[in-house]
């Protein structure tokens, strides 16, 4: 395994458990505020908000400094929103902590997709990451499931360190291109060199990101690249939503540990489509597909069987994202391109809890999660070129 591989898939495991480990202990985080499902769904979706924000802007970034330089930022801003978390129990810290621990996620994910997209076993590669990425969520909620009685912070603190000690090991690895200057990029690193364009003198970033923001609404409205992009908002919004409001909604008929096992395995068993969907014949367009069923089927199922529910929509999750990046890489591998696929993903995550929270005081969590269901089951009606 080369080093910018064993770079990226011990950090995604670090970054993701971080990211969930909050989840089953959203309540306690929340605290007694008077409203305690918009707080909940305010420290749920500020990672995501923030994520969403900085996505496309980094994925730039990346195109223009190298990669692997702004993957490591990624991980020095989880490291240093981590330890506010874990610190802190003031609701607004906790809101901008999860916003800035989402910047990091936005400098590092759309860094680490351009990288793999450009390598030769990337499908299987892109499987392998996904395999990891889901290993840390699981694992970040099924710790802080299970150590919630000896703190509602353990998992936190636990995975703050392994962010930190891959920080190290990034920095380490790769000291010499963090000081480095310029926008050659040296053929060992494995990078491209910036484009004539992207070197042109006085062209600063903020011109260049103007340049790139009417460029990405011309994709949007494109019909390939809009397609994945509505359907990456509304697959994992959706699930998002049910992820959000699945503490609290079960607080009568599950404990802690139960929730985290539950939880646990939408990640196991994205684990494990993940691995399959990057070794099958199958074509992306088939896996998107199988991948939108399979979560559809968990959401309408998380009223009567949890622990089923929660791996069908895993199984979905994990299988979708091989067909959807997949589905970008045929249009184009730059970190601009997986920086603006990675928004919807994450405008889904950030945006949909927030919006489901309005209808939660009209409607039953129940029909809410049915809702969510039959919008999501549409976009098997939409054809991805």
């Amino acid at each position: 395994m080369n080093s910018k591989k064993l770079i990226l898939y011990s950090s995604v495991f670090a970054v993701q458990g971080l990211c969930n480990a909050a989840i089953p202990v959203l309540p306690e985080l929340a605290g007694e505020s008077a409203n305690s499902a918009a707080a909940s769904n305010l420290i749920y979706s500020g990672y995501f908000l923030g994520a969403f924000i900085t996505l496309l802007p980094f994925g730039i970034l990346a195109d223009r400094i190298g990669n692997l330089k702004v993957a490591g930022l990624g991980i020095l801003l989880t490291v240093l929103s981590g330890l506010s978390i874990f610190l802190s129990d003031n609701l607004w810290v906790l809101g901008i902590s999860r916003f800035v621990e989402g910047m990091g996620c936005g400098a590092f994910f759309p860094a680490a997709f351009s990288m793999i997209a450009e390598w030769k076993d990337s499908k299987s590669s892109l499987g392998e990451f996904n395999f990891l990425l889901n290993a840390g969520l699981a694992a970040g909620v099924l710790l802080a499931g299970l150590l919630a009685g000896q703190g509602i912070k353990t998992a936190i603190g636990i995975f703050t360190l392994l962010a930190g000690l891959s920080t190290a090991f990034l920095l380490t690895e790769t000291g010499e291109l963090l000081t480095s200057g310029g926008n050659a990029i040296n053929q060992s690193t494995g990078f491209r060199k910036a484009s004539p364009a992207k070197r042109k003198q006085g062209m600063s970033f903020f011109s260049e990101l103007g340049r790139q923001l009417k460029k990405s609404c011309e994709a949007l409205f494109g019909r390939s690249f809009g397609k994945i992009w509505i359907t990456s908002v509304l697959l994992y919004g959706t699930t998002g939503l049910l992820t959000a409001n699945f503490p609290e909604y079960s607080a009568d008929f599950l404990t802690k540990p139960e929730l985290g096992i539950a939880i646990s395995a939408s990640y196991l068993a994205a684990m494990l489509s993940s691995l399959a969907a990057g070794r099958t014949q199958a074509g992306y367009k088939s896996i998107i597909r199988i991948g939108i069923t399979f979560a559809v089927a968990g959401i309408l199922l998380s009223v009567k069987v949890p622990l089923l529910a929660f791996a069908l929509i895993g199984a979905g999750g994990g299988a979708a994202v091989v067909g959807l990046v997949t589905a970008v890489s045929r249009i184009s591998s730059s970190g601009f391109a997986m920086g603006l696929f990675n928004t919807g993903i994450y405008a889904g995550l950030g945006l949909v809890p927030v919006l489901g929270s309005l209808f939660l005081g009209h409607f039953s969590y129940e029909e809410v999660f049915m809702g969510s269901a039959l919008a999501l089951l549409l976009m098997l009606f939409v054809k991805i070129d």
